[in-house]
């Protein structure tokens, strides 16, 4: 909604009934007058005195002023004037300038007024005569301060004014100089005032130009004022400076009293002047430039014309229905504008009524229109706190006028009220926030018109979903729809909801109650889906709202998953294995598909994989590769589909050796007494063996003949030459260690030999 602030001019209404504030005696109450007013244009003009611009005794300099702070020279000295005061004698930056900021040095012109200054212009007088020590002719500018804020009560003669910015009054081209900042007006109701400023500088010595100290800046008064007759657009004042009294320090020279120039500027600034070094150039001390020291007129300008009534309305376009409370806050009824002409305050302030009504194009009363025309359903009547009472109290329509012209009132505004309050007045055509004067009283000033604009505005609707719906499960949200002051809609809203894809899943009409409506959302698949309700004001026959609509997201989620594994047969280095893997969903109807995943992983990390597609029941059978001995990982992955979402399972499996056969052959021939022999060892697992075989060779005795011990060959056999036995029975055994992927075995011969 928008908030207006509407002037003086009244545009059109129609007119305050005089019923509803009660009529009691009249009393009486002092006069009031609105009569502070803030203002921020003002300048301060001030030439200061005429030496201020004078010749100086030193061949070429003069004295004169800057916008802003020049450069501090390091030691004193004078501008150049070959570069117009932009650096010093030596060259140092000086900056020399006519405007700073709210500041400006202006030079009188040949045709009247002021304009900025050149930098020789701050030496010569209006007709381009350059000032000397012997014709007497001085620079004719003027100091000025813009932009001045504060408070001015032309009524009780009082102003309180602060400038913001910088000057630098030089004498002597710069030999001394001072800086002057953010000067502050203040005048007291018996028109004596003051001009106080921030002063700053370096204190300086005409006989030691090596003497340049920095001085600490301080408060001081510039100007003393009496007299002073503060007006609407400002005053003019020349300060105190003849007949002033200044005691001046030993060490400079004496205050002279005689002659009619004779004075001093304010003794605060005075003494910061002795610490600059130029104390004596601003009170009489004898010499010849007595005459130029005395202050000059100051002129101070602002526009302190109090404001014209105005109103501000917290609200000015609202709903056509329902009752609205807005704010009305006036500025500017000056109470002493306006007086009575009959009861209740005949002859007093007769204060504002403020009122909403449906008032005719013409309504003003200073137009002479009748109040009969004037037709209104609120009302409220702002008159001094003293005369409330008189004309029935807060609960009679009251307000307080405060005497500055300021009130606040509240109003409530309702259409239908105004419409039927004004059903008599054929010409009542506007709605509006008026004020004019009670109590008889004709005053324009006090006659101000707000337009109010009923009209339809965009609702507010939302979209909360209540339960989730599952791929099983339907669920449920909310629907609400209100006007922009909150008023429920009645009527039906519409929903869709759609998919990723914005694919339509449904869409319908559901009926408000009380602005809202419970819906139920589909089961359906995993996934995403919005949620659209909206409402059309004319097509529910809903004068306050335009449109409404509200989104809301929400998302079936897929299924939750258990992988379960079971290996059905262990893998070894010699065969496959498999493992059955099954998924499980945890809704009931909901099937699994895609593939599963299974993973051999080794302890080293080693690892193998294969997957298989799942069934109808949510089951595979994975085949798991032949592995060496070792304890294994075995991990089954189901990544999950569109409705179901991914789970994994794991197990451990542990893969043993495999058995070992070791058999044997003799190689070349079996030993006998007379010819040694061999035998060839074989072991044989599956996988290629490895690791040693070990005989040994025992008679029937027991006793041990012969034994040997070498590793396998790459085929599995091992031979072993037997030496030459002696006819009888033996016994050989060949045992094999085993490896690492291959368990021990074990072979035994019995075996007789003969003489030969």
């Amino acid at each position: 909604m928008r908030t207006v602030r509407r002037g003086i001019a009244g545009i059109a209404a129609a007119a305050l009934t005089a019923t509803g504030l009660a009529v009691l005696g009249a009393a009486t109450a002092p006069a009031a007058h609105a009569a502070t007013v803030s203002v921020d244009d003002a300048v301060l003009r001030w030439g200061i005195n005429v030496e201020s611009g004078s010749a100086a005794f030193a061949p070429g300099t003069w004295n004169l002023m800057s916008a802003g702070k020049v450069g501090n020279p390091g030691k004193s000295q004078a501008l150049k004037t070959a570069d117009e005061g932009a650096t010093w004698t030596d060259g140092a930056a000086a900056g020399w300038k006519n405007t700073d900021g709210n500041v400006t040095i202006e030079d009188l012109q040949t045709g009247g007024g002021y304009a900025p200054t050149t930098f020789v212009g701050t030496r010569q007088n209006a007709a381009g005569t350059t000032g000397t020590t012997g014709n007497g002719i001085s620079g004719e500018n003027q100091l000025v301060f813009r932009n001045g804020t504060g408070e001015v009560d032309v009524a009780a003669n009082t102003a309180s004014i602060q400038w913001d910015g910088d000057a630098t009054i030089l004498y002597y081209s710069g030999m001394t100089f001072f800086y002057l900042s953010d000067p502050e007006l203040t005048v007291d109701a018996d028109g004596t005032g003051e001009v106080t400023a921030t002063v700053d500088g370096y204190a300086a010595d005409m006989a030691n130009p090596a003497v340049w100290n920095d001085l600490a800046d301080q408060e001081v008064t510039l100007a003393t004022l009496s007299g002073v007759d503060v007006a609407t657009l400002g005053f003019t004042s020349t300060p105190a400076y003849t007949e002033v009294e200044y005691t001046a320090p030993a060490s400079s020279s004496p205050q002279v009293r005689t002659g009619g120039s004779w004075g001093s500027f304010p003794s605060s600034f005075v003494d910061f002047q002795q610490l600059t070094g130029g104390g004596p150039y601003w009170y009489s001390t004898g010499g010849g430039a007595d005459a130029r020291k005395p202050t000059l007129p100051l002129e101070v300008s602002f526009d302190a014309t109090p404001p014209p009534p105005a109103v501000e309305v917290s609200d000015v376009e609202l709903l056509p229905n329902g009752a609205h409370e807005v704010t009305v806050t006036g500025t500017g009824f000056d109470p002493a504008l306006a007086t009575g002409t009959r009861q209740p305050l005949s002859g007093k302030p007769a204060g504002a009524y403020v009122v909403f009504g449906k008032f005719p194009e013409v309504w003003k009363p200073s137009a002479s229109v009748a109040s009969s025309l004037r037709k209104v359903s609120s009302q409220q009547w702002a008159v001094l706190a003293a005369d409330m009472g008189t004309v029935g109290g807060p609960n009679a329509g009251a307000i307080e006028l405060a005497p500055d012209g300021s009130f606040t009132a509240t109003l409530t505004v309702d259409k239908a009220a105004a419409d039927t309050a004004a059903a008599s007045v054929a010409t009542a055509v506007n709605y509006g926030i008026y004020t004019y004067p009670g109590s008889g009283a004709t005053q324009p000033l006090y006659e101000t018109y707000t337009p109010i604009t009923f009209a339809a505005a965009p609702g507010t609707a939302t979209a909360t979903v209540d339960t989730v719906p599952t791929r099983t499960a339907s669920g449920a949200a909310t629907i609400s729809v209100e006007d922009a002051d909150g008023g429920a809609a009645t009527g039906n809203a519409s929903y869709t909801i759609t998919d990723a894809a914005d694919n339509v899943v449904v869409t319908a009409p559901s009926a408000l109650t009380a602005g809202e409506a419970t819906i139920t959302l589909p089961a359906g698949s995993a996934g995403d889906y919005t949620l659209t309700a909206s409402y059309d004001g004319a097509a529910n026959s809903n004068a306050n709202i335009t449109t409404a609509t509200a989104s809301t997201d929400f998302t079936i989620a897929r299924a939750t998953s258990t992988t379960a594994v079971q290996v059905t047969k262990v893998p070894t280095p010699l065969a496959a294995g498999s493992v059955k893997v099954t998924v499980d969903p945890s809704e009931d109807g909901v099937v699994p598909t895609g593939d599963v995943l299974v993973q051999l992983k080794s302890s080293t990390g080693s690892t193998s994989s294969a997957s298989a597609a799942l069934d109808a029941d949510g089951v595979a059978t994975v085949a798991l590769a032949k592995r060496v001995v070792g304890t294994y990982t075995v991990i089954a992955t189901y990544a999950g589909d569109a409705n179901v979402a991914g789970s994994t399972k794991s197990t451990t499996v542990k893969i043993a050796k495999v058995a070992s056969k070791v058999s044997g052959a003799w190689s070349p021939r079996k030993p006998t007494g007379a010819k040694a022999g061999g035998i060839r060892i074989t072991v044989k697992a599956g996988v290629k063996p490895t690791g040693a075989v070990t005989i040994a060779v025992k008679n029937a005795k027991g006793k041990t003949v012969k034994s040997a011990k070498a590793n396998v060959t790459s085929a599995g056999t091992v031979t072993f030459a037997l030496p030459k036995l002696a006819k009888g029975t033996y016994v050989l055994t060949a045992s094999y260690a085993g490896s690492s992927q291959v368990n021990a075995g074990k072979y035994t011969l019995k075996f007789a030999t003969a003489k030969r």
